[in-house]
């Protein structure tokens, strides 16, 4: 015989029942919002109306910084200067008489600037060093540019004056590029031929004690260094 359903036990289980369902909505809800929230978020960041939470570059302070190499980065997004914009010297660490003149003979024919010819105090082997200072790293790169082979050095020196000097391996094999190669048009962005750093994260090296004047340059002022590098005589 069956029993008769308690009343109060349906009541109580339908309580249950409605108070699990209001908190699975109340939960469900608040799910939603917080998705809807970090939606809009996330468009925001997307558009750039709103700063992103990891925006902040990841930077190494300048004091902490280490690093082997010694090649400056041309600006961003730059191009070669106008020639009559770069002052050059070239000086010969060769054995070879006459060699900076010729190879300042040709670079002052496509324009440039000629403000002195001489002789490095040091001979060395590499093809052409181009030697310039942190005001002058695009006229470095534009003067780079005129040869097959150039390693750029930076120095402490004042102004936007250009040092290119000859080694043993452009005595050998001159490699000033033709005036029309492809590589000097002037739609050609500058770019680094090995890993570099921007300027202000390479250690420059002692600038030689007496520079020229150079005429390009409002202000110029020798740089001096006791321990200078060493200074060019005239050609012989």
């Amino acid at each position: 015989m069956n029993q008769p359903a308690d009343g109060r036990t349906d009541v109580r289980r339908a309580r249950v029942r409605r108070h699990r369902r209001e908190r699975q909505i109340i939960v469900f809800g608040v799910l939603i919002i917080l998705v809807a929230i970090a939606g809009l978020f996330a468009a925001g960041v997307y558009r750039g109306d709103v700063e992103g939470p990891f925006s902040a570059p990841f930077t190494t302070p300048v004091g902490a910084f280490e690093s082997d190499v010694t090649l400056a980065c041309p600006p961003p997004d730059s191009y070669p200067l106008p020639s009559d914009q770069v002052a050059v010297r070239v000086l010969n660490g060769t054995d070879v008489n006459g060699l900076a003149g010729r190879a300042m003979d040709t670079l002052e024919s496509r324009g440039f600037v000629k403000v002195a010819v001489g002789n490095w105090s040091l001979t060395h082997s590499d093809n052409v060093r181009i030697v310039f200072g942190a005001a002058g790293v695009q006229h470095a790169y534009t003067v780079a540019r005129q040869f097959e082979s150039a390693g750029l050095v930076l120095d402490n020196r004042e102004g936007t004056l250009v040092d290119v000097i000859l080694g043993d391996g452009f005595a050998e094999a001159p490699a000033l590029r033709d005036a029309l190669a492809p590589e000097l048009s002037p739609d050609l962005a500058l770019s680094a031929n090995a890993e570099c750093l921007p300027v202000s994260l390479i250690t420059p090296r002692p600038a030689p004690r007496n520079l020229p004047d150079n005429p390009l340059d409002p202000s110029p002022e020798p740089s001096a260094s006791a321990s200078a590098s060493p200074s060019p005589s005239a050609e012989s």
